[in-house]
């Protein structure tokens, strides 16, 4: 249901989606990514600035309510192994995510967007965010710098590589959760490794802890409460007969519940200085909090629900669960209401996930989402 003018930028997007592909930048060193979007919406009449830092923001529409709509702009430290020609030409950078996508199709909605808003009013601000990728996460810096002054609603899409091509969803309420992140420094003392007990051996103090950990969620959380903790890395020592005087533990804990998030911390603190005591050794958590989860309002839900099914068709729509992936879009849902949306790209069956090294994603969405994001945005400012 995508109209033919819409569907013909086909290869507008994906000439910009693979120029941003091939030159993939990190969170808050997006100068050429940032130059690349600021000369394209200027190519196209508007007049774009600069915000938190490395981002960009534009205006369009001269009088109505003012509609938020993000996309986010930076790549994971990540060595791309695709075999396409258009894969990362910066090691240890690639776009594994979409965001590539993403900036495309909101220049493509820039482009459009002038159009409509003239024939009906509203005004619509369109930002690129840097960093999302990177915690604290760009949206409080481009929040800071003003980017929700004036607005009444936001709204915001990710690209899902797992989600069946075409297909469009959101849920009411929560979607995604808190994304938290720790890091566990055991203290021993070290030694020769054939004389273990003139040491405090860190490494034994790890491993009780990796299993410990493990209680949490099964015997620390109501079962009817989801909770992830994982330990993602762990480091000590270099010599085979040594033994470390530290150790590094370091992981992530995803939940839904606040009182949940809570409840992890406070007993992560407490598992991990008595075991490393039980052995004589000390032991230090650093908790970190991290995005919150993203929020949908049910107002806005709806609106969006309408606009899908009028655009895209009902047969488009797609209930989605709660997911334990973290998103700082969630701040701006904490300022503003809004809803945040995932557009399906699957591409194959088997598709390599999100992060990896050989992520691809569906190019032909893009016309869709954009006509899309375009609609929501007009539902937005004439409700």
């Amino acid at each position: 249901m995508v109209p033919e003018h819409i569907q013909s930028l086909l290869p507008e997007l994906v000439a910009w989606r693979r120029h941003l592909h091939a030159h993939p930048e990190l969170g808050y060193e997006e100068y050429k990514t940032q130059a690349f979007i600021m000369k394209t919406l200027e190519s196209q009449g508007l007049k774009p600035y600069a915000a938190g830092d490395t981002g960009v923001a534009v205006d369009i529409g001269a009088s109505g309510p003012l509609v938020l709509a993000r996309a986010d702009i930076d790549a994971l430290p990540i060595d791309e192994e695709a075999d396409v020609e258009y894969r990362s030409q910066n090691p240890g950078a690639m776009h594994a995510c979409g965001h590539d996508g993403h900036v495309a199709m909101m220049l493509g909605v820039a482009k459009i967007l002038p159009e409509l808003l003239a024939q009906s009013g509203g005004r619509a601000r369109l930002i690129f965010q840097p960093a999302e990728e990177k915690h604290p996460g760009g949206a409080l810096k481009m929040i800071r710098d003003g980017v929700l002054d004036g607005v009444s609603r936001v709204t915001g899409l990710h690209l899902q590589a797992e989600m069946p091509r075409g297909r469009i969803g959101a849920r009411i309420g929560v979607q995604s959760a808190n994304s938290d992140r720790f890091r566990i420094l055991i203290e021993g003392r070290g030694g020769h490794g054939s004389a273990p007990h003139h040491t405090i051996d860190p490494i034994p103090v790890a491993g009780q802890l990796i299993g410990a950990l493990q209680t949490l969620v099964s015997r620390h959380v109501n079962p009817t409460d989801a909770a992830v903790v994982t330990i993602s890395a762990i480091q000590s020592g270099s010599a085979f007969n040594a033994i470390p005087s530290a150790a590094e533990l370091k992981g992530t804990v995803r939940t839904f519940k606040q009182e949940v998030r809570d409840s992890l911390e406070g007993a992560m603190r407490t598992m991990v200085e008595a075991t490393a005591a039980a052995s004589g050794a000390r032991a230090e958590l650093d908790y970190m909090r991290g995005y919150p989860s993203v929020v949908n309002t049910e107002p806005e839900w709806r609106l969006f629900r309408a606009v899908v099914d009028e655009y895209a068709g009902p047969d488009a729509w797609m209930d989605i669960d709660e997911r334990m992936g973290g998103e700082d879009f969630s701040y701006y849902l904490q300022e503003r209401p809004g809803v945040f949306w995932n557009l399906g790209a699957q591409i194959g069956p088997n598709p390599y996930p999100h992060h990896h090294g050989c992520f691809t994603w569906d190019e032909a969405v893009m016309p869709l989402g954009l006509f899309i994001m375009a609609r929501t945005i007009m539902a937005y400012t004439g409700a």
